[in-house]
């Protein structure tokens, strides 16, 4: 593992002190924040599959990300770990897409990761694709996630999710390794009073054929 995956890996662990400098983790939002926190995971339904009904996008940067079995959509802003010491997403509103690993399409080069805020009070992106009570990801294996570029729509299918202490994480090497055509999406998982942040979530997936060539599975 390269020096900058990690110190990329040690900022998604939580809050690490690591030479001197406060690395903030992703999902340390607002935990002291008022209000009464959803302990469930938000509800399913059924979908059609979109996969084959979207023509292939050529590779390019991401800006909306949908979970239709959740009726979930998001913004998705750019940040870049190069020359970072903090690397804190800036708003809870928005996920982040890491500009310095791959870009969602065909030609891709490496596994697109896309991480973003989960909150104490329920007011952050990504708090729909965790399920306190359950203690896991919302998102299920065979989720479709259609990933909106400047150049068209990605549609990915999820094929595994992870729930690991944060202190793990840095030291994953499955989950810095170079994949082509693989989606990662990082989250931190509060416990069911929403006091705690306790694990990370980690969301697996891979590139449907239909917008680029089979890639390995996780």
């Amino acid at each position: 593992m390269s020096r900058r995956i990690r110190r990329i890996a040690a900022w998604v662990t939580g809050a690490v002190i690591v030479g001197g400098l406060a690395l903030v983790g992703v999902g340390v939002w607002q935990v002291l924040a008022p209000g009464t926190a959803t302990a469930s995971g938000p509800e399913r339904r059924v979908v059609e599959r979109v996969a084959e009904q979207l023509p292939a996008a050529p590779a390019a940067p991401p800006t909306r990300l949908e979970i239709p079995a959740l009726d979930f959509e998001a913004p998705v802003a750019t940040m870049s770990s190069e020359g970072q010491s903090i690397l804190n997403p800036p708003t809870a509103s928005d996920a982040y897409w890491l500009s310095d690993f791959g870009k969602p399409g065909v030609g891709t080069d490496n596994t697109v990761y896309v991480i973003g805020h989960a909150s104490a009070d329920q007011r952050a992106v990504f708090d729909p694709l965790v399920d306190r009570a359950a203690g896991r990801s919302s998102v299920l294996p065979g989720d479709e996630i259609i990933v909106r570029t400047e150049t068209g729509a990605v549609v990915y299918e999820v094929v595994s999710t992870e729930r690991r202490e944060q202190s793990a994480l840095a030291e994953w090497e499955l989950l810095w390794s170079n994949v082509p055509g693989r989606l990662v999406l990082i989250t931190c998982l509060f416990d069911a009073t929403g006091s705690t942040v306790s694990d990370n979530v980690v969301v697996f997936a891979r590139q449907q054929e239909s917008s680029a060539e089979a890639v390995p599975s996780t």
